[in-house]
């Protein structure tokens, strides 16, 4: 309650020292007011504010490599045509560039009135928000002056941009054309190469046919030897069989007939006799024969015997045959592979700088068509240029009134509270020297 009683008591001394300090402090403020309007309207020279509107376009939108088959190339050609991404900020430094600056002062011979920093310190960069509009601002007393100066940083601005863009193409577009003679005599070189393979004995194409035709050769002699290889078995067979028909043949056939049949052996006996013929009739006589069956199956099975030892020379002829044909084509195989193996790389060699050619020829050609166009002009433009303003924007009368008003008002204030503080000390000091006397 104490406290509530000494901050209602503290608040009723300032508010009552206003009041009784309320003429000083309303004159101070009308002093500090009567002396801005003075110098607002009769001192101060107006202001003009003048700016340039420039559009920067997407660098990115630029020409870009075409894309073809290349490895690793295509990429590092692609980096090649590539343009730095060019922010709003990024433009902002390049437009106070010392290059810009100089040459503006240059141009329009301000070197006694700006240097470099104060000409960079007197313009004024803006960025307008979700667009890629950005203003060169400046203000001065001497409108026309102020928009000259804009429009010039502006044009050499636009030079600087173009220039460096060019600078950059140039540089790419001379190590393209280095480059490609390089790549230029490489492929020569591959192509020689190629061509002294292609005209070597023993080349792909001669293996691959006479691979072909062992095989071929091969086919036909395990053809044959399968067919020897039946015939083989025929005539075993044949011989098997000619043998047990041998077996149940034999070799003599004994025959018996009458002594009449032989006119000879009958005149004999009827002379040893002294008889007839009805002497002799029941004479027999044993008669041994070769057996013509047995002799013809013994022919048969020595012709099939012969037979069968040439089906087995042929055989064996025709085995070692295909031995030999296996090793000339495994030796074949083995050439070609290594040869294929040799073309492969080769003409992967060829490819490879046949593609790297080109992709340097066709980069030469777009590098070509990037140079005759003004690219710094097509990534920034100008959408409004900089004209005098006869509309000052300062200085700004009626807010250097408010603001003189309001430090008036507070310098018042505090002079009030100064003199009463002081007027305060003096009365207790004299009081207390009262006291003590």
């Amino acid at each position: 309650m104490e406290q509530m009683e000494m901050e209602e008591i503290s608040l009723r001394e300032l508010i009552e020292i206003l009041l009784k300090r309320k003429t000083m402090i309303i004159g101070i403020t009308v002093l500090a007011v009567l002396a801005s309007a003075m110098v607002s309207f009769f001192m101060l020279e107006p202001v003009y504010e003048t700016k340039m509107v420039l559009m920067a376009s997407d660098i990115s939108d630029k020409p870009q490599s075409n894309t073809i088959d290349g490895e690793g190339v295509d990429s590092i050609l692609k980096n090649l045509n590539q343009y730095p991404n060019m922010t709003m900020d990024t433009y902002k430094e390049q437009i106070k560039s010392p290059q810009v600056m100089r040459e503006t002062i240059e141009e329009l011979g301000l070197e006694e009135k700006y240097d470099i920093e104060s000409l960079a310190g007197a313009i004024t960069l803006e960025t307008i928000e979700n667009t890629n509009l950005l203003n060169i601002k400046m203000e001065s007393t001497n409108p026309e002056l102020a928009a000259e100066i804009v429009n010039t940083v502006g044009a050499r601005f636009l030079e600087f941009v173009s220039s460096k863009a060019k600078e950059q193409a140039n540089s790419t577009s001379e190590y393209v054309e280095t480059q490609m003679e390089v790549e230029k005599e490489q492929l020569d070189k591959v192509l020689v190469e190629l061509k002294d393979f292609l005209a070597q004995p023993n080349g792909v194409n001669e293996l691959s046919q006479e691979l072909t035709s062992k095989l071929d050769l091969l086919t036909e002699y395990k053809t044959n030897l399968i067919e020897q290889e039946l015939q083989y078995e025929v005539l075993q067979q044949s011989i098997r069989e000619i043998e047990t028909q041998l077996a149940q043949e034999e070799p003599v056939i004994i025959t018996e007939k009458s002594i009449l049949e032989d006119g000879i052996l009958s005149d004999i006996a009827q002379d040893k006799s002294g008889e007839g013929i009805e002497s002799i009739v029941d004479i027999k006589m044993s008669n041994e024969e070769i057996n013509p069956v047995y002799i013809g199956l013994q022919g048969k099975n020595k012709e099939t015997t012969i037979e069968l030892a040439a089906a087995k020379k042929r055989m064996e002829t025709l085995k070692r045959q295909i031995v030999d044909i296996q090793n000339d084509v495994e030796e074949l195989q083995l050439q070609l592979a290594e040869k294929q193996h040799e073309e492969r790389l080769i003409e992967q060699k060829v490819n490879i700088a046949q593609n790297t050619y080109y992709a340097f020829t066709s980069k030469h050609e777009e590098m070509r068509v990037t140079e005759s166009a003004l690219v710094g002009e097509s990534s920034m433009t100008v959408v409004s240029k900089a004209y005098p303003t006869t509309n000052p924007v300062g200085p700004k009368k009626m807010l250097n009134i408010a603001i003189a008003a309001v430090l008036g008002a507070m310098v018042g204030v505090f002079m009030a509270f100064f003199i009463e503080y002081w007027k305060s000390s003096g009365e207790d000091k004299n009081k207390s020297a009262n006291v003590g006397a």
